[in-house]
């Protein structure tokens, strides 16, 4: 074998290895061969002798252990201090807006003024529903008949009429506008009431007429013909009526939905509340007062003149309270924005009730 070699040109070594042929030496070998790399500050598996993988050492030069724990005890230090010191965390921000008592300045400028609207708004509402009552049943030639033809011929059409016109002007007027046009009337009617109309009512009642009306009638009339004996007290029934449903309902109740958030009024509407009940304190104890200075005037003079005179005083400075208070909020307060108005028209709202009913 040794001659076939050398014929050939190939030797051999003098003094040959004997090694093992493993089946999956040569696999091993190939990955054992290869450089090793470095990923992310980690080396690269690589075999030992034996064939078996082992994890090489961190690269100490692209691994930072201790630095990021470091920093972070840094910054929860300083936001310690700064929390200490009542001063905003790092990434917060500064709230511009004060408050007091938790309630942000610019709420509290809506709602104390909302407050007082309503309070006002009852305190007049009570006084002229204690005064309506009396001044109507013990009118001369009237009696306690008169308050079913009163609320049934007179009050529902004028809440009607009101509806109709409260419509109309709501598509051409503002809302500022509106609010005045509505309320101004009521102050001054009130007003020209108790020093006007009521000094005055035996000049301007129909008495002799309604007389005659009863003779040719009978008794069965007696209620309509009441209204025509005593009509200004019927208006003033009619108008202290009103003021309960169309300034308290339509006029308090869409203004503080027009200035208040959803969250404003799921907080502060059930204040209001509270607020009424003062108010009809209030407003009881100042009727309970003059009705006790009638009892003290002398013989021949009209306390009720008097006391009507100082009842519709209060009612109409609280009046022009209102005023300025609805002038205020719309002057120094942020309104919220709403959609644009539309118009509304009392077609459309027979239709969709007929809808409903259908």
């Amino acid at each position: 074998m040794d001659a076939v070699l050398q014929i050939k040109g190939i030797s051999l070594p003098t003094n040959p290895r004997i090694r093992a042929l493993h089946p999956s030496q040569g696999l091993k070998h190939r990955f054992s061969s290869q450089k090793t790399k470095t990923i992310d500050g980690f080396s690269s598996l690589s075999a030992t002798s034996n064939g078996f993988p082992k994890l090489h050492s961190f690269a100490s030069s692209k691994v930072d252990v201790f630095g990021p724990k470091e920093k972070n005890l840094f910054i929860c230090r300083a936001e310690a201090a700064a929390s200490a010191d009542e001063q905003p965390l790092l990434g917060e921000v500064e709230d511009k807006n004060p408050k007091i008592l938790g309630i942000e300045l610019t709420t509290l400028k809506k709602i104390i003024p909302l407050g007082l609207m309503f309070f006002c708004i009852l305190f007049n509402y009570t006084i002229l529903r204690d005064t309506k009552d009396v001044l109507v049943i013990t009118a001369k030639g009237s009696s306690a008949e008169i308050i079913p033809f009163l609320k049934t011929w007179v009050n529902l059409p004028m809440a009607i009429g009101f509806m109709l016109l409260y419509t109309k002007l709501s598509n051409v007027l503002s809302k500022q506008a509106l609010f005045y046009s509505v309320i101004l009337p009521f102050i001054a009617f009130f007003g020209a009431f108790g020093f006007v109309l009521y000094p005055l009512s035996s000049y301007i009642h129909p008495e002799m007429l309604a007389d005659k009306l009863l003779n040719i009638l009978g008794p069965r009339f007696l209620g309509p013909l009441a209204i025509l004996r005593i009509w200004s007290f019927c208006l003033f029934y009619v108008m202290a009526e009103l003021w309960g449903s169309v300034v308290i309902s339509v006029l308090f109740w869409g203004f503080a939905n027009q200035i208040t958030t959803i969250e404003e009024a799921k907080r502060f509407y059930p204040l209001f509340g509270l607020g009424a009940n003062i108010a009809l304190i209030f407003s009881g104890r100042t009727v309970k007062y003059f009705s006790n200075m009638r009892q003290n005037l002398g013989p021949g003079v009209d306390g009720w003149a008097i006391s009507l005179k100082g009842m519709m005083s209060i009612v109409v400075l609280l009046g022009f309270i209102i005023c300025f208070l609805y002038w205020w909020v719309n002057k120094s307060v942020p309104l919220p924005t709403r959609s644009k108005k539309k118009k509304v028209f009392i077609s459309s709202n027979f239709r969709a009730y007929s809808k409903v009913v259908a």
